[in-house]
């Protein structure tokens, strides 16, 4: 079963194997800059039967540059491209694909959004009969 957390490590390592330098969520100042951010949350759960669900993640990466540029923002957005949504991303055992990702840019930040739809087990506890 994925987890949240699986999903926020598999995108922190393909970052760090980008070159980027990834903070956690939490800190919100007095970090060093160029800086990647991840957020990660779930969108919808949906049963497809008694055992298995789709389920739909976002995951959001801000980039905060060292040098406030739009070139740069540019230059970064081709990279994340390159990084994500031609090669699948491998979470724990499973590639998940990206088919779409959004790019936007908030002052002096570049935002990447992108969503991650797998399907799994579901949560149900197996029932247990008694000995007989």
């Amino acid at each position: 079963m994925i987890t949240i957390k699986d999903i926020q490590v598999a995108v922190s390592a393909v970052l760090q194997i980008g070159g980027f330098s990834v903070i956690a969520s939490e800190v919100q100042e007095g970090f060093e800059r160029p800086a990647c951010f991840i957020e990660v949350l779930p969108v919808s759960v949906t049963l497809e039967n008694q055992f298995t669900e789709i389920v739909t993640n976002s995951v959001e990466i801000t980039y905060h540059p060292a040098i406030e540029t739009r070139e740069e923002l540019i230059e970064i957005a081709g990279k994340l491209k390159r990084l994500f949504l031609y090669t699948p991303l491998q979470v724990q055992d499973r590639f998940l694909s990206i088919n779409e990702m959004t790019l936007d840019a908030d002052k002096s930040t570049l935002i990447a959004y992108f969503e991650l739809e797998y399907l799994q087990e579901t949560e149900t506890a197996e029932e247990t009969l008694p000995k007989m």
